[in-house]
């Protein structure tokens, strides 16, 4: 409710006048902004606005008339070729290297022979349907069956049997298959160990919640070294590390009926290694502590003041995100229309810039990318900067829109540095798409059961993140490693991370 005091004069009046205007159009705002969450689309996609020139068609037309003698009678012939589209369905083709099961719909063997003549039909090819089918998921049992030898002349020989091979658990029934499972069921595809137990009853297989929880426990356990190995190749050999955070509950028995909110932060390296790490707070000492040993190089972050320590301690180059900065003006795009489009038209302009280099990369024509952005986007940017140090009217420093403005202008060193070397990024983008899957695991499991499950949280995370950004089947590679780890030479450990997987992969199919 907005009150205001009995003002005593025109000047006092004045005063509380503007004042509540202020404050009504900050709750306008907040409303427009919560009305834009529940019901509105989330994209912040920007189109320019049209003048109002451009949609009197009316007018133009009558213009057009008016200025063009002869505009109604002025005619041209145009005639073309088109290529006709061929007859057909538009769905992608099925895989190849699916199993095909092989249905052959003969006919009898009385209309094999021709009713005019009596002479047996000539078989000249076959008509072939195929139509994509699914079995529900197999359980089976691996049965390792090992022959026992025994001298029987000398018994303190003892027995000769096969050994083992390595497994996953120790002494487990779970098997590599189950295991991968489970790991992208509940980290991938974000369902609760108790959906899954359900699940598993429909095949009349008993899996209690509590002993898959263990199972993972078990898996992270011997996750932990490859995990570190990732962690020592981000901090060791990355030009440019991306950084976030998001927050996580978890339980807590030392606060009764309520949650402690600890934070996962992902650390991206060179856009191809992703490394997680739970933090119960948001303090600085966070990315000070995982970030000791990356010096003098390349940080990309949001705003956020709690990086600003490790910046200073380890000399790196701290860069901003503009899609941070764009999403600030795209909020207040209602209180400002024609200023914000101008200034969400420029920014714009300089991701077009990224998208002419990222089309010209993939399309493998070496473009000087250095040269291209410095060609084009300083000119951008100074007619940015311009127009938000002069936007042609008063902006309300605690306004919405005010505080956009602030926050462009005093990141600004920090959102320009991309222009130093053509590797790094315009945005965080990157970073915050491998938070999306925590969000959407936030919505069904809701929280984590222990300090402990959110560190094997941030630990499997990592992989899966990992293998997304490098196009990899994250079963396929937990069913290859998993039952690997245990006999691996501790020194090779790094051979397993995702990156290395890839590239012994590549060049094994060579």
């Amino acid at each position: 409710m907005i009150t205001a005091k009995t003002p005593r004069s025109l000047e006092e009046a004045t005063v509380i006048i503007t004042d509540l205007q202020d404050k009504i159009a900050h709750l306008s705002h907040q409303l427009d902004q919560m009305k834009r969450m529940i019901f509105g689309q989330k994209t912040e996609r920007h189109v320019p606005a049209v003048p109002e020139e451009q949609m009197a068609l009316e007018g133009l037309f009558e213009q057009v008339q008016g200025g063009i003698p002869g505009f109604a009678e002025t005619s041209e012939r145009i005639t073309y070729d088109r290529r006709k589209p061929k007859k057909g369905h538009g769905r992608k083709p099925i895989p190849d290297d699916l199993h095909r099961e092989m249905h052959v719909l003969d006919i009898p063997e009385a209309e094999k022979a021709c009713n005019c003549c009596g002479e047996k039909k000539n078989h000249i090819g076959d008509d072939i349907t195929e139509e994509l089918e699914y079995k529900p998921a197999v359980f089976f049992v691996n049965q390792y069956v090992r022959p026992k030898y025994a001298c029987p002349r000398c018994a303190d020989q003892g027995i000769a049997t096969a050994a083992l091979p390595d497994r996953p658990i120790d002494k487990g029934i779970a098997g590599t298959g189950l295991l991968s499972y489970i790991l992208v069921s509940k980290y991938v595809d974000h369902l609760p160990l108790y959906r899954l137990e359900q699940m598993f009853k429909r095949y009349a297989i008993e899996i209690p919640r509590s002993t898959m929880s263990g199972w993972v426990a078990q898996i992270c356990t011997s996750l932990e070294p490859v995990y570190r190995a990732m962690k020592d190749e981000l901090i060791k050999n990355s030009f440019l590390i991306q950084a976030d955070e998001t927050t996580l509950k978890v339980m807590d028995d030392a606060v009764k009926d309520k949650c402690l909110l600890g934070y996962l932060w992902p650390f991206v390296g060179d856009g191809k290694l992703v490394v997680f790490e739970f933090r119960e707070s948001r303090r600085s000492e966070g990315p000070v502590d995982f970030l000791n040993g990356f010096k003098d190089r390349f940080l990309l972050s949001d705003g956020y003041a709690g990086y600003n320590k490790v910046v200073e301690q380890n000399g790196l180059t701290h860069l901003m995100c503009w899609a941070h900065a764009r999403r600030k003006f795209f909020e207040v795009k209602d209180l400002a229309p024609e200023f914000v489009d101008k200034v969400l038209s420029r920014i714009k302009d300089l991701y077009e810039i990224e998208r002419h280099i990222t089309t010209l990369v993939e399309k493998k024509k070496n473009p000087d990318c250095r040269a291209i952005r410095a060609d084009e986007a300083p000119l951008i940017l100074v007619e940015l900067k311009l127009l938000l140090e002069n936007p042609g009217f008063v902006v309300l420093p605690k306004s919405k829109l005010g505080e956009a403005v602030a926050y462009t202008l005093n990141h600004w060193a920090e959102l320009t540095r991309y222009l130093m070397d053509y590797r790094l990024p315009i945005d965080n983008n990157l970073v915050e798409n491998t938070i999306r899957p925590v969000a959407l695991g936030r919505k069904n499991w809701l929280f984590a059961g222990s300090v402990e499950g959110a560190n094997r949280m941030a630990i499997i995370y990592s992989f899966t993140a990992t293998c997304k950004i490098l196009g990899i089947n994250i079963f396929e590679y937990f069913h290859d490693i998993l039952p690997r780890i245990p006999g691996y030479p501790v020194s090779k450990i790094a051979d397993l991370t995702p990156v290395h997987w890839k590239m012994s992969k590549s060049n094994s199919a060579r």
